[in-house]
């Protein structure tokens, strides 16, 4: 999924800080009253993981249409990739907005940008030269081309990193905002002139005027699911039609960056940063049913396909509207799941795989295109190929994060974005013990 997904200081909960809302309207519960059982790390684990199952299910797809295509295929695995594409990606960006609010909150901006760099930026450089590129000149090898060539051919494609790629453009975006406004350096207190005057009467709109309204109108903590649904559907729908008014939207920048893809999965960033403040948003979101799931993901993979095909302009955008309105469903119903499904500690498998998410995220997609280009000759069931590539693949990545990435501080910097951390010095005298 989940850009990185950026872990957050301490805690791995989504209890970041007990926030409450304005006084001028009803107290909205704090995150610990909300989402005490919320565990993002096992939620963010979950997503990176189902990402081996999305990628090695694409192989078996009826549409051939993946990197590789086997020619053992089933509408099951149409209906898998449906189902996972439904919520995976928002779900990364949703999480994402929620811990990068709470950095917001902790650090200042050029302090946070060095982070964001450190922690994206580098494993996305990293993977892209040497991963991607291995990459296509595997698939090079297999078609009969020189895989030299392709690499040197200096266009490698983003792949599945292009999730790294849109979270790092969203993060500077929002801290040049933050900094135009001057919000990170009033809170140390060095704001002057014309952003200190701006930011504070922005501020006092914003109590004074703008949280009674929603108060007023029931907005200020929605009582239901499908209320936040709606509402991001409908501003999701009103922003994609903004930019594609621009005229740019779909011209290509740096890394096959558009700006129509780019703010495409925006709004669950932006809903990820609005709800860390309004936490009883997020926790009627969250609570969607779960049944619903694969309705919704049924009506976004229909609108996805229906909203480039149909013949009339505004059939085309009605498609879009329920393909998004599935995406936030799918998206409130399956991360809500995934929120409520801890049960006790962990095991000492299910720590492994919290630690080594970031490593599998980038690692996975190499394995599964070699395996399944591997297996391509075989004439063995769908069914079995897709376990031998997904188990193949998960096997492979956790190699690489237990032999390569994790005793290698220069290792977990380049891949994972961590730097090495200094341990602290031995006490000089015994630590006292219980009896």
């Amino acid at each position: 999924m989940d850009r990185r997904i950026a872990r957050p200081s301490g805690a791995s909960r989504l209890a970041v800080a007990d926030r409450s809302v304005s006084a001028a309207g009803p107290a909205s519960p704090s995150f610990p009253d909300l989402c005490r059982d919320l565990d993002l790390d096992r939620i963010r684990a979950t997503l990176m993981l189902l990402g081996v199952v999305l990628h090695a299910a694409d192989v078996f797809l009826t549409t051939g249409d993946w990197l590789v295509a086997d020619r053992h295929r089933s509408v099951v695995f149409d209906a898998l990739v449906a189902m996972i594409h439904s919520f995976r990606v928002p779900g990364f960006f949703l999480l994402s907005g929620l811990l990068f609010a709470g950095s917001l909150g902790r650090h200042g901006a050029p302090e946070l940008l060095a982070r964001q760099l450190l922690r994206l930026g580098l494993p996305l450089l990293a993977c892209w030269t040497l991963l991607n590129s291995l990459q296509m000149a595997l698939m090079a090898w297999h078609r009969g081309a020189d895989p030299w060539e392709a690499v040197f051919s200096l266009n490698t494609p983003m792949y599945h990193l292009w999730f790294l790629r849109d979270l790092l453009v969203l993060d500077v975006l929002v801290l040049a905002g933050a900094m135009l406004l001057g919000s990170s350096t009033l809170r140390h207190g060095r704001a002057a002139g014309p952003l200190r005057r701006l930011a504070q009467r922005w501020n006092q709109a914003v109590t004074t005027g703008l949280t009674p309204r929603l108060a007023g109108l029931g907005l200020h903590g929605p009582a239901h699911w499908l209320g936040v649904a709606l509402a991001g559907a409908l501003l999701h729908q009103v922003l994609l039609i903004a930019v594609r008014l621009s005229g740019v939207a779909y011209d290509i920048g740096p890394g096959g960056l558009t700006l129509f893809s780019l703010f495409f999965y925006a709004p669950m960033f932006f809903a990820g940063l609005a709800m860390w403040h309004r936490p009883a948003w997020l926790n009627a979101w969250l609570r969607t049913p779960l049944w619903l799931l694969p309705v919704a993901a049924f009506l976004a993979d229909w609108g996805d396909g229906a909203s480039s095909t149909l013949s009339g302009a505004f059939a085309r955008e009605a498609a879009l509207t329920v393909q998004l309105l599935g995406l936030w469903v799918a998206t409130g119903a399956a991360v809500g799941a995934l929120g409520r499904m801890r049960r006790g500690a962990r095991s000492p498998f299910g720590r492994l795989l919290s630690d080594a998410s970031y490593t599998i995220f980038l690692v996975h997609h190499l394995a599964v295109v070699a395996l399944a280009l591997a297996l391509l000759p075989m004439d063995w069931p769908a069914a079995l190929k897709f376990s031998l590539i997904a188990a193949g693949a998960l096997a492979f990545s956790l190699a690489v994060h237990l032999w390569v990435v994790r005793p290698s501080g220069l290792m977990r910097l380049v891949f994972n974005g961590r730097p090495p951390v200094a341990e602290a010095p031995s006490p000089a005298t015994a630590e006292p013990r219980r009896a």
